[in-house]
């Protein structure tokens, strides 16, 4: 989770992170063990306060096709719903970017 937090840190501090319009997050070669839901909590605690400065994002996640991971980027995104930040959850690259890009 560690290495997963600081590149979101890095890119929330990146100076032209306001003017992205989406983010595409591919986890299909995760090889760690799933965050636990309260770490999905905690992670998204610290987005949550970014967005409170951030235009409108689509956040696009590309999942494993297993239930633990499509659950666990489900919740991720029930927390990012609670942001103003739009997210869903995919099984493919194409149809995540298809949906990043469409608004």
């Amino acid at each position: 989770m560690c290495d997963v937090l600081e590149a979101t840190l890095a890119l929330q501090d990146h100076p032209r992170f306001n003017d992205l319009r989406y983010i595409i997050e591919d986890y299909t070669g995760a090889t760690n063990t799933p965050f636990e839901p309260g770490e999905v909590r905690d992670f998204t605690g610290i987005i949550r306060l970014r967005s409170n400065t951030k235009s409108p994002l689509n956040v696009a996640i590309i999942s494993r096709n297993s239930p633990t991971s499509v659950a666990t980027a489900n919740a991720f995104c029930e927390y990012m719903l609670q942001c103003h930040y739009r997210c869903r959850v995919f099984l493919s690259p194409a149809d995540a970017l298809a949906w990043a890009t469409a608004y």
